[in-house]
C-alpha cells in the first residue's frame, strides 16, 4: 500500500472509530453476557469490533494479508496516537504471556483470556473521572480468518502488563 493510502485508512479510523470510542467510554455495560456480529459484552466489560478485515483462505501468497495487517496498523496507530495525546502513554499489555499461562493451568480474568486467544498485546489507558479503562488490540482467531481491530472498555482493575506479573 501507499503511503496517501495508509494515511486515508488513519483518517478514516479517526472519523469513525473514535466516536464508537467515545460512546462505548460513557453507554452501560449489558446486563448479562452478550455476543453479536459487533463484539460482545458482560456486566463488567464491552469489546467492540471497529474494523474486519477479509478472511485469508485464498491468500497462499500473504500479500492480502500483508495489505490487510498494514490497513489495521495505520488505524490502530492512529487510535493510539489520539489517545494517547488525550491520556498519556498507554499500558501495554501483553496478552501471549496470559496465554502462555493458560496452557499451565493459570486463570487469567475472563476479558484478558478471551483477548488473548486471539491477540498478543493490548494498549490500555485509564479513562479518568469515568472508572473505566479502554484498550485497543488487532487480533485473528486462526490464520484463515479476518484481522479485527477491537476497543475493549472494562471497569475492572487495569491488567498487570504480563502473565508473570500477576501469577
Amino acid at each position: 500500500m501507499t503511503t496517501a493510502e495508509l494515511e486515508t485508512v488513519a483518517q478514516e479510523a479517526l472519523t469513525h472509530y473514535l466516536p464508537i470510542i467515545d460512546e462505548m467510554i460513557t453507554e452501560p455495560f449489558p446486563a448479562t453476557d452478550v455476543e453479536g456480529g459487533t463484539g460482545y459484552g458482560s456486566p463488567t466489560h464491552v469489546v467492540r469490533v471497529l474494523r474486519t478485515s477479509q478472511d485469508f483462505w485464498d491468500d497462499e501468497l500473504h500479500k492480502a494479508l500483508q495489505q490487510a495487517d498494514a490497513e489495521m496498523s495505520a488505524a490502530l496507530d492512529a487510535l493510539v496516537a489520539a489517545l494517547t495525546a488525550r491520556w498519556g502513554d498507554p499500558l501495554v499489555v501483553d496478552l501471549w504471556s496470559y496465554l502462555k499461562a493458560s496452557f499451565d493451568g493459570s486463570r487469567a480474568p475472563e476479558l484478558i483470556e478471551r483477548l488473548s486467544q486471539s491477540a498478543g498485546s493490548l494498549q490500555a489507558w485509564p479513562v479518568p473521572d469515568a472508572g473505566r479503562w479502554i484498550g485497543l488490540t488487532v487480533g485473528q482467531h486462526d490464520t484463515e480468518l479476518p484481522l479485527e481491530l477491537m476497543a475493549v472498555v472494562s471497569h475492572t482493575p487495569l491488567p498487570a502488563p504480563s502473565a508473570a506479573d500477576t501469577y
